[in-house]
């Protein structure tokens, strides 16, 4: 890695931008590799790059910038993002100095920090040199990430909760989460590698690509399964490496209910409203609304001990006995939230079972949400 000094031009907006990248990636708590926390700025004959990583997930992106001397130097990510957040937009020139210093200059503004040697950055995951690509428009990973990531663990101690299963049969793309309370899947046509046995995007992977996908309106490229147990996606400019969890993901299917005995067709747009209030009025902690379904009729009622109780009654198209039971409000918004059809279909099988949400005429989208005892 080359160690001279680095010397650069670069309008203040570019390199701002590519900074807030970085900061999301590196690791701002290591203690044992502080380098972690570090941006590697290179300047060589491929032109200017910034590279960030906590081992997890890594990125690397080429920047618009004049290279006056090649070289490259680490600087603490945070710290030099805000200095140059906090310069006006225009052009900067940063500058290596002795000792793996870096002098940033503006006009007459000039800051001077402290960095680390390049050569103790480590070296980036990369793709196999024969490694095949495949270009999918990144509107549709976005939607495929937006419509289950709400149900993704958080507990990061159950690593097979806090993941995104992907599959793909290289037509059709699958996404499946659960946080054991809830779970969603979504399918939908985007002609992905083959991810047959499926792969693990670990949570916080997850939040980087949805970033990296959010900023680029084009296609990007994804590898199929890589040996070293990561995912790399790229553009042009930018590469993003994720490393996959090596973990068993529960077996969905069994957790979705079949023959489901009784059904509810509602209004999505009105059961998300009266859903909404009934939210303010529930529980704290636990957001439990009652739901009583009969013929023709769908009633919900929160009861909160310290505020009081709320009753909303909506118009619905039943078939079953009637039900009584109850489920988390805020598990249901969420789960409406990401349809998009004008009605949605509720089935059940007995108060104690789980609640499966479908759109009706709509994509292949479903949530299943335990209940609760009410």
């Amino acid at each position: 890695m080359p160690t001279k000094p680095i010397e650069i031009e670069i309008d203040q907006p570019r390199l701002a931008a590519a900074l807030a990248a970085a900061v999301s990636v590196v690791d701002k708590r290591s203690s044992n590799q502080p380098i972690l926390a570090s941006v590697l700025i290179t300047a060589d004959a491929k032109g200017v790059h910034i590279a960030a990583t906590d081992m997890q997930v890594s990125m690397r992106e080429k920047i618009d910038a004049t290279s006056i001397a090649h070289g490259s130097i680490c600087i603490a990510a945070d710290y030099l993002s805000r200095v140059i957040r906090s310069l006006p937009a225009k052009p900067l020139r940063l500058t290596g100095l002795d000792n793996h210093w870096l002098k940033v200059t503006t006009g007459r503004s000039e800051f001077k920090l402290m960095g680390q040697a390049a050569a103790d950055f480590p070296d980036l995951p990369a793709a196999e040199p024969k490694a095949m690509w495949t270009a999918v428009p990144a509107a549709l990973i976005r939607d495929l990430i937006a419509k289950v990531e709400f149900s993704v663990s958080t507990d990061e101690a159950r690593v097979n909760l806090c993941c995104m299963l992907l599959e793909s049969d290289g037509k059709t793309a699958t996404a499946v989460t659960t946080d054991g309370h809830r779970l969603t899947k979504y399918s939908a046509a985007v002609a992905l590698p083959k991810y047959e046995r499926g792969i693990l995007i670990p949570r916080r992977g997850l939040i980087e690509l949805r970033k990296f996908v959010d900023k680029r309106p084009g296609e990007v490229e994804f590898t199929g399964s890589d040996p070293s147990g990561h995912l790399f996606v790229r553009t042009a400019q930018a590469h993003l490496a994720i490393k996959l969890n090596n973990v068993v993901f529960p077996p969905y299917e069994q957790v979705i209910p079949k023959n489901s005995q009784r059904r509810a067709v509602a209004d999505r747009a009105e059961l998300l409203a009266v859903l909404k209030r009934s939210e303010m009025m529930a529980p704290e902690k636990t957001a439990t609304v009652k739901l009583e379904l009969a013929r023709g009729s769908l009633v919900l009622t929160a009861d909160n001990p310290d505020l009081g109780i709320a009753r909303e009654e909506i118009d619905i198209e039943f078939t079953g006995e009637a039900l009584a039971a109850g489920f988390n409000a805020s598990y249901l918004i969420e789960a409406l939230a990401a349809m998009t059809t004008a009605k949605v279909a509720l089935e059940f099988q007995g108060e104690l079972d789980p609640c499966v949400l479908r759109p009706v005429d709509g994509p292949d989208f479903l949530g299943v949400v335990m209940p609760m005892r009410v």
